[in-house]
């Protein structure tokens, strides 16, 4: 037999591929895609193709072959051919922020219009969860021209707000800037970059100084810019340039108060014009009366030096009484002094001053200053009140003698 007519016998048809065939049938697709196990031939295979066996075999299709394959089997078989760009579905608007909102994997990139990315931003807005806005604006940031989406967050604060929040968590000042500059808010971007600097620099004085000269040079003597946060930056400039003069490593990274509460402890007999003076430093820095107050008080008490503590805040007048004088509302001094367990003679000298009669009662009876509390009940004439008070106090005590002698005092003319 030759050759032709070897491939020609109905046999040969039988046992082998047809090269003239397009398209193999799927028993064949299937036949080639099956290994041969142990003891099975591939001519016992191919041979199996065409027996009634494997038509009417129950074995499920998909323990044959893997779904990638039966896919490009499907696929050739209808004549299409897979892409090799990845194809996404597509995702309505209320879908992908469903999936934001319950935390769950979801791509944007399949939102690809302005109006899309419009109402995504306005619905998850709407919906007010703060991660879906964040998630948003960023896929925004991605998508869009920076001036596009500053647009669009101008007129939508909250957004705004959160996309400001995350830029100052993540420390990128740069960005921040840009964008309120860009939204015409030139102070606000000025005041970020002095925070961050402060933040940045605090332990580097020189480098520090020299950043913060340039940003008051180019941002905060600009028309325009809040006068406070222009004089808070040149006072933190003036406060810099005194500590990096008088080098003492303890007062870096204090403030302007802690310096002063230093100079007060270490250097209170240093005149004024000598660098560590309290006075000094209290002029360069334009520290206010009540605050020097404050700060004296308390170095002062917590050191038990009571004798600085009076002659600040009592003084003589021209008729030889003691009044207060300090810049402290009365009742917060009085207050903070019986906190620091201040003796009862500058206390009952502070009750003293006040000038309502009702007020200095019950601020003597609250701080248990009993000389005044005997004295102002005296001068109401109110003979049962005091009876009653004079009880509370110990038998004895030189309170209890005092109010005693008062209500035998002859010269009151008692109303009860």
């Amino acid at each position: 037999m030759d050759d032709d007519d070897y491939w020609n016998t109905s046999e040969t048809k039988a046992r082998a591929f047809s090269f003239d065939d397009d398209v193999l049938s799927p028993q064949e697709i299937l036949a080639i895609s099956q290994k041969p196990y142990t003891g099975q031939t591939e001519e016992s295979v191919f041979s199996n193709v065409n027996t009634s066996s494997i038509r009417a075999a129950t074995v499920p299709l998909a323990s044959l072959v893997s779904p990638k394959v039966l896919e490009l089997i499907v696929l050739a078989q209808s004549g299409k051919y897979p892409t090799t760009a990845k194809q996404e579905p597509e995702q309505t608007v209320a879908v992908s922020l469903k999936r934001l909102v319950l935390g769950r994997s979801c791509s944007l990139h399949s939102h690809r219009s302005m109006r899309c990315k419009t109402e995504l931003l306005d619905g998850a807005i709407g919906i007010g969860d703060g991660n879906a806005i964040l998630t948003v604006v960023l896929y925004l940031i991605q998508s869009l021209k920076k001036n596009l989406v500053y647009e669009l967050l101008s007129s939508r604060p909250l957004a705004l707000n959160h996309y400001i929040s995350f830029l100052q968590s993540e420390g990128k000042v740069t960005e921040l800037t840009d964008l309120l500059t860009m939204l015409g808010r030139s102070p606000e971007a000025a005041m970020y970059q002095y925070q961050h600097l402060v933040k940045s620099q605090a332990g580097n004085t020189d480098v520090l100084l020299k950043k913060l000269n340039n940003l008051l040079a180019n941002h905060f003597n600009q028309p325009g810019v809040d006068t406070h946060q222009a004089k808070m930056v040149a006072d933190y400039v003036k406060l810099l340039e005194w500590q990096k003069c008088v080098n003492k490593p303890d007062l870096n990274k204090c403030s302007a108060l802690q310096c002063l509460a230093y100079c007060c402890t270490h250097h209170w007999q240093e005149g004024a014009g000598n660098a560590m003076s309290p006075l000094t430093l209290c002029q360069r820095q334009q520290v206010t009366p009540l605050q020097y107050d404050w700060v004296v008080l308390h170095v002062h008490a917590k050191a038990n030096k009571w004798d600085i503590v009076e002659s600040l805040f009592t003084k003589k007048d021209w008729l030889g009484r003691t009044t207060v004088s300090s810049h402290i509302p009365i009742e917060i001094l009085l207050s903070r002094l019986s906190e620091l367990q201040a003796g009862k003679r500058i206390l009952a000298t502070c009750v003293n001053k006040v000038a309502s009669t009702e007020d200095r009662l019950r601020l003597a009876q609250k701080y248990k200053i009993h000389s005044v509390v005997i004295e102002t009940l005296a001068k109401q004439k109110d003979r049962a009140a005091l009876t009653n008070y004079k009880i509370t106090l110990s038998p004895q005590s030189e309170e209890h003698i005092f109010a005693e002698n008062t209500l035998r005092d002859p010269s009151i003319k008692w109303k009860n």
